[in-house]
């Protein structure tokens, strides 16, 4: 019963702070991004060979690249994740909700599981300014097909929503990562050294190794780039996502029962 009242508290805390309108930011982004590609203004380059106009998935396709290639919603999401509980750390906050929570596990698995749902609803936000964007600015332009299905780079729609599935797993073990700094760092700190985590991510994602295809990232970009993915290969990924996280949030809770909270 405390892990989901705390899971409500925290989504109540979440949907009233300020800091929280950062989760607006893509798709704010998208929505002025589609504004001027359908007037000319911005150009979205993509390799889709002599295709000039993109149907609505196209378009969520090229947006979604645009925001996660150039790391915009991996800095908000840790960023985000940071204030959520090294800054509450930081400040003392964490403490009112420890006087009244006996088990430190469940304000950590809590925090942790309402911050990801938040950030899930971004994700879903900033994909269905996509559609709607796409529908108002770009479909009527000479831009846009009006279709709705996939049509470039021999991508499906299916396979279009299972890299963003796949980039998703990897801002769920950034934000443990944030929590996970965060235990022993303050926020500033917390969110640079996450970022450099987050690269170094991304680097390793784009080698050939071993350790690379257990990262949902490697088989994300394999996916976009319309290559077959092999079945083994995102069941590895899945169960090594479900194993890293479980493990990072055990060091989590373990560290935040040895920490001393002022």
């Amino acid at each position: 019963m405390d892990f989901i009242r705390i899971v409500k508290t925290e989504l109540y805390k979440n949907f009233h702070r300020k800091s929280s309108l950062m989760l607006f930011i893509p798709i704010l982004l998208t929505i002025i991004i589609a504004f001027g590609f359908s007037k000319g203004a911005i150009k979205l380059n993509l390799t889709t060979g002599d295709v000039e106009a993109y149907s609505c998935m196209d378009f969520v396709f090229i947006i979604w690249n645009v925001l996660s290639g150039l790391g915009i919603i991996g800095l908000l999401f840790v960023l985000f994740a940071a204030f959520q509980f090294s800054g509450e750390i930081e400040h003392g906050q964490i403490k009112l909700m420890l006087l009244r929570i006996s088990k430190r596990k469940d304000v950590v698995i809590g925090k942790y599981v309402s911050s990801a749902i938040v950030c899930v609803i971004s994700i879903i936000g900033t994909l269905a300014a996509s559609v709607l964007s796409y529908y108002i600015f770009v479909a009527r332009s000479e831009f846009g097909t009006g279709s709705f299905h996939a049509s470039i780079a021999g991508l499906s729609t299916l396979e279009i929503v299972g890299t963003v599935g796949l980039q998703l797993l990897i801002y769920m073990i950034l934000i443990g990562i944030t929590f996970l700094i965060g235990i022993y760092a303050g926020t500033f700190i917390t969110f640079i050294m996450t970022i450099v985590a987050m690269y170094m991510i991304n680097y390793l994602a784009g080698t050939e190794t071993f350790a690379a295809k257990l990262l949902p990232n490697y088989w994300s970009n394999h996916l976009a780039l319309n290559e077959t993915i092999p079945a083994t290969g995102i069941i590895g990924t899945l169960g090594f996502t479900g194993l890293l996280l479980t493990g990072i949030l055990t060091v989590i809770v373990r560290g935040f029962n040895k920490r001393d909270i002022r």
